[in-house]
């Protein structure tokens, strides 16, 4: 029979079902820094600043300290002050470095502004001593709203020094941290004069079937001439070599499947499609353009079934003795994505299934897969936990139609959270801007490559934001 040939980056497991496991703030991150030397950090600070446990409690007198990072090199008196909201994962300043090409930097410079970035409540180093024992009584104060009240309280003490009494302040935010953005806007007007909310599926959804939808539109737009038929045509023989013995020796043969890995479990059948999904998701959602036709190179007839670790992978981290787990796919143990794990369980679903039949995986990804992700997580029944968070997420922000103004929403038309984002101008202080063959947090930085409808939306960003902070 012919071989198959498909890519898992089992070193580097994306999301199992909401937003990557290592998270969209990361890979923002590293592509911020890609081709460049080590970022100076030289004129970047970290504080921390004392916030209450329980921001909305007022017989809650327990507190914890969130971390912030701060770079005033180009800042001037009366100059404004940006502040790059930190979203489901750990800070380290790079954002506002002053070598870096980050669009805060660039407007930084443009008008003598000071920047900090925050590092969000219970993520990186930002944690409340209390004890871990309990998870459920543990995450009860991570909520987006808690959040908000940390900026806001962050930014209010900095509003408390004289010298920054007149700068107007300006949040920008990509992925999570782009939602956060736009509703500093929503619930502290007062505090915040303009936001760029990039990236941001603002709209709370528990069967988030559009992500799939989305990754078949770039590689159909984007990818060669047979480039989805091949995908579809791989994933549904890997289907059918599950339905057999032979079939399955052959998988973990050609995957290196550890042996111990029982593939007629049908969860194990699950988490193996769920790894085979995330090679295409991580391209639809960080790649470029080119790299979706490189990729679909690999989905040709007649190649091998392998795994393939140079994409965004170290290829040192490949040893002799290594084989693939299909088994592991609710193993979560990282503080991170245990607290992002447990905001989509409780606020915004984000569950990426099959359950669209405009996909071309085949249907492997139920709800129920991703509901046991939530197992210990949240009480009772899980499925009702997460449509009761989405509902009330949905009330208090408003979903599609946040009543908001001085807020810029850009998307890449590759990055499938644009279908949760706002598409459509919500007025002419709340535009929508989107940008073809781009992707996921792609106008928060200057990027090698990019296509000159990049650099035309991202000026026109910045003269948005010159504008509305006069």
């Amino acid at each position: 029979m012919q071989y198959l040939h498909v890519i898992i980056l089992l070193c580097f497991t994306i999301a199992v079902t909401a937003m990557f496991t290592n998270n969209g703030l990361k890979q923002i991150k590293l592509r911020l820094t890609e081709g460049k030397t080590k970022l100076s950090l030289k004129n970047v600070k970290e504080k921390r600043i004392e916030q209450p446990l329980d921001q909305y409690d007022p017989h809650e007198n327990r507190t914890f300290h969130t971390r912030y990072f701060e770079n005033f090199e180009y800042w001037k008196p009366n100059g404004p002050v940006y502040v790059y909201i930190g979203g489901e994962g750990e800070e380290n300043g790079e954002l506002i470095a002053s070598d870096n090409r980050s669009l805060i930097v660039q407007l930084a410079k443009d008008t003598n502004g000071a920047m900090l970035a925050t590092e969000h409540r219970y993520y990186g180093k930002s944690l409340p001593n209390i004890t871990k024992e309990d998870k459920i009584k543990y995450f009860k104060y991570l909520s987006s709203k808690q959040a908000l009240a940390d900026i806001a309280m962050l930014i209010m003490k900095l509003k408390s020094d004289p010298k920054f009494a007149s700068s107007p302040v300006v949040v920008v935010g990509g992925s999570y941290a782009g939602n956060l953005a736009a509703w500093m806007r929503l619930l502290y007007p007062d505090v915040v004069n303009a936001a760029v909310a990039s990236s941001a599926p603002v709209l709370a959804k528990k069967d988030f079937h559009e992500y799939l939808d989305t990754v078949r539109y770039t590689f159909a737009k984007y990818g060669t001439k047979n480039c989805l038929q091949n995908i579809e045509k791989t994933f549904k023989k890997i289907e059918n070599l599950l339905k057999s013995s032979a079939g399955i020796e052959t998988l973990k043969k050609e995957l290196n499947i550890c042996p111990k890995n029982n593939l007629t479990k049908l969860e194990n059948q699950q988490c193996l499609f769920n790894k085979l999904y995330n090679k295409l998701k991580f391209i639809a959602q960080y790649g470029q353009a080119s790299k979706v036709k490189y990729v679909c190179g690999d989905y040709e007839p007649n190649k091998k079934l392998t795994l393939d670790f140079d994409y965004f992978l170290n290829n040192d981290m490949l040893v002799d003795d290594y084989c693939a787990n299909v088994d592991d796919c609710w193993n979560i143990d990282d503080q991170d994505e245990m607290a992002w794990t447990y905001q989509y369980c409780t606020e915004f679903g984000y569950l990426q299934t099959t359950s669209s039949e405009k996909q071309p995986f085949v249907h492997w990804g139920p709800l129920e897969f991703s509901f046991k992700n939530c197992k210990g997580l949240v009480e009772g029944d899980i499925e009702k936990r997460i449509d009761e968070g989405v509902a009330k997420t949905n009330k208090m922000y408003g979903g599609l139609s946040p009543k908001v103004s001085k807020v810029v929403f850009p998307h890449g038309d590759m990055d499938p959270w644009h279908s949760l984002g706002v598409l459509q101008d919500l007025g002419p202080d709340a535009p929508a801007v989107m940008v073809n063959g781009t992707a996921h947090g792609d106008i928060l930085f200057v990027r090698a490559g990019e296509p000159a409808e990049m650099k035309e939306k991202r000026k026109y960003v910045k003269e948005l934001i010159k504008k509305w902070i006069n």
